[in-house]
């Protein structure tokens, strides 16, 4: 096979880039092969010159071929018959690409019969090229509109950033529309552009100002099995609907998923609005549903809302990032040259495949369909070998683990009696057999292992060995420090720590005990003398080292006062140090500990007015119960008869007597039956 020409690769040039861009569109103008005649018809001859030029005989009727030029039929049979014949198809191909149609005598005298249906191949009716066609063919057709500037550079754009599909701008004569949409993206206002995906449950959606992310949002559901969301949606809305519980719950979450990303749209109705273009991905009815549903800020009918003109992966944040950079890149050719070769390559087809590769793709097996609904079947496992030993009663199985010689060693163990039920023990003796026939085979084996072995204990050795490192000397002043902190009589330190400077007295406050890791913060916490740890703190104490227990200062303090010392200094400097690894709950004020304080003091008395309420309880409880049945009827309060509870506002009754309930009063019929007088 013949090399493919190699083609030069563009460089890009963003849109957001406002000093490349704009050399860019210096002396821009619109290149010869975008540009289309005019629809404006002024005479009668123009218009036959159009009509002639869409068929070769001349203007037909509906019993005719406008394309081949044959006609009329006399039956609907001709006429099928003749559209599919290879001739009409390939001269639909040609006028596709531009070219004029052949005759039959045309088309049958080709000598290229790989070509036969082929349209795309660059013949005309002499048998030569016509480079120029191919051109307009492929730059009319192709995604992308293109322009050239003042240095001969072309470049490409998309054209769904520039007019939406129903706006034909490619009949403009002289080009001015192209390039008056392409200068004004050079404005900020036209550079703000919304990307919105949706698919198999998954949303993704962003608006973006130039390169920079003004919002963005994404969201997930289970609303489809991998690999079956079409199979599954024609099941749904064809009458086959599974009722089984997960597909309730993917109906569910579908609905729940259109609701949620149509509540999401509604939400940037405002912000949509200042878009000069809102580019979309939605494949299926679903999907658009979710975009184009009631209530939703968008119409299809907006010319600003387009779809995206290239395939897309899953829909994501970095999914929409990557679009909205790949429709704000322009891709920039150096020369016309390069980018008619580009644009050419681009356009055409590969390559067919030879004979070797399509019988190899014959000879593959269909693909069998794989039936979820039943259990994969288990393969079946060929058992080991039996083999029946001469020196062994049983019989003997063998396997890639068993050794060479097993059978011998298992009859000489079993004469022995030292057979073990472990199979690993065998191996490993039959292992250890071959190591000391092969090492008593060369004599000079011995001593070389034995002087490995010695080398890797002499580097065991020193490994194990603790490595000695010298202990840092602590300053005297520091010293100093630390004995003052731990003794009871002093409570300041303001005398030691005026004799040092500014990065002095930090380094000191941060030194460690090299026996136990405290600073001199920890142990102005453990001694919980607050005036010293409010000073350290002030002088540059770090709240977050910890000593050889993991411990920081507020961790290793027991008192509360001095806790509360710690939670103050960080409302008082919130951002001197990341309190996320000093174990300090977090900030407070002085305003804050006083609201504690009253707070703590009404709850003890609301708590103290309670017990005395429940102490004047107990007491004409008691005094209640100590009274007779009769006493209790005269009295006549509302308390069970006999356990001086409340009454409820329908009490149980016999008799006179009332209680609280049907228990109290089975009880107390038994210690006091009817016929007992009180």
């Amino acid at each position: 096979m013949a090399n493919k020409t190699e083609v030069a690769k563009p460089h890009l040039v963003r849109v957001y880039e406002l000093d490349a861009f704009e050399r860019l569109l210096r002396g821009i103008r619109v290149p010869a092969c975008m540009i289309t005649e005019s629809h404006v018809v002024v005479d009668e001859q123009s218009v036959l010159k159009r009509l002639n030029a869409l068929t070769i005989g001349g203007p037909a009727d509906g019993n005719c071929c406008s394309c081949c030029g044959v006609g009329p039929f006399t039956t609907r049979a001709k006429q099928t018959a003749h559209y599919k014949e290879h001739w009409h198809t390939y001269n639909i191909k040609r006028k596709l690409f531009g070219k004029p149609a052949l005759t039959l005598g045309q088309f049958n005298s080709r000598q290229d019969d790989n070509s036969s249906v082929s349209g795309s191949d660059s013949e005309g009716d002499d048998g030569g090229t016509n480079p120029v066609s191919d051109l307009f063919a492929a730059a009319t057709r192709h995604c992308k509109a293109f322009f050239t500037n003042r240095y001969g550079q072309v470049f490409c754009v998309y054209r769904c950033i520039l007019h939406h599909k129903k706006e034909e701008l490619s009949t403009d004569g002289d080009g001015q529309n192209w390039v008056e949409r392409c200068t004004r993206l050079s404005i900020p206002g036209y550079q703000r552009w919304a990307v919105l995906m949706v698919s198999g449950g998954h949303f993704a959606g962003a608006i973006f100002s130039g390169g920079v992310v003004v919002l963005h949002k994404t969201h997930h559901s289970y609303v489809t099995r991998r690999g079956q969301g079409q199979a599954q949606y024609n099941r749904d809305h064809h009458g086959n609907a599974p009722r089984s519980a997960g597909a309730s719950l993917r109906r569910y979450n579908q609905a729940q998923f259109l609701e949620h990303v149509q509540e999401i749209i509604a939400s940037w109705a405002e912000d949509l609005k200042g878009c000069s273009c809102i580019l979309y991905r939605a494949v299926g009815s679903m999907n658009q549903a979710a975009l184009f549903g009631k209530n939703s800020p968008l119409s299809r009918d907006d010319f600003r809302v387009r779809a995206l003109p290239f395939p897309t992966k899953k829909p994501s944040f970095k999914e929409v990032k990557r679009v909205h950079e790949t429709l704000a890149s322009f891709e920039v050719y150096d020369s016309m040259e390069i980018f008619q070769k580009a644009l050419i390559a681009s356009s055409t087809k590969p390559a067919k495949q030879t004979g070797s590769d399509e019988s190899k793709k014959a000879q593959k097996s269909p693909s069998k369909t794989i039936n979820r609904a039943k259990s994969r079947e288990r393969p079946a496992r060929e058992l080991p070998t039996q083999l029946i030993s001469s020196e062994d009663e049983g019989p003997c199985f063998i396997d890639l683990d068993t050794p060479l010689d097993w059978i011998k060693t298992l009859s000489e163990q079993s004469r022995l009696g030292l057979l073990t039920n472990s199979r690993k023990d065998l191996i490993n003796d039959t292992a250890i057999a071959s190591c000391r026939s092969s090492e008593s085979q060369d004599d000079n084996l011995p001593e070389h292992k034995e002087q490995i072995r010695k080398k890797k204990n002499k580097k065991k050795a020193e490994e194990g060995r603790p490595t000695k490192k010298g202990q840092p000397k602590i300053p005297a002043s520091v010293q100093k420090m630390w004995t003052l902190i731990e003794d009871n009589d002093f409570t300041s330190l303001e005398t030691i720590i005026e004799t040092w400077e500014g990065d002095d007295l930090e380094a000191a406050c941060n030194t460690q005990d090299p026996s136990d890791g405290n600073t001199a913060l920890h142990k102005a916490a453990i001694a919980a003398k607050g005036e010293m740890v409010t000073q350290i703190l002030t002088a540059g104490g770090d709240p977050c080292v910890k000593n050889h227990l993991l411990q920081t200062p507020y961790a290793a303090s027991q008192d509360s006062d001095i806790r509360v010392l710690f939670r103050l200094f960080q409302g008082q400097y919130p951002d001197k140090y990341n309190y996320n690894k000093s174990q300090i709950p977090g900030p407070v004020t002085l305003e804050q500990l006083e609201q504690e304080k009253e707070k703590k003091a009404q709850q003890k008395k609301l708590k103290r007015q309670r017990n005395k309420v429940k102490q004047v309880e107990k007491i004409k409880t008691n005094k209640y119960l100590q009274l007779t049945d009769t006493q209790k009827v005269r009295l006549d309060e509302p308390r069970c008869f006999l356990c001086a509870h409340r009454l409820p506002k329908p009490p149980f009754e016999y008799d006179k007597y009332k209680f609280c309930s049907i228990r109290c009063l089975q009880n107390h019929r038994n210690v006091r039956p009817l016929h007992m007088s009180a």
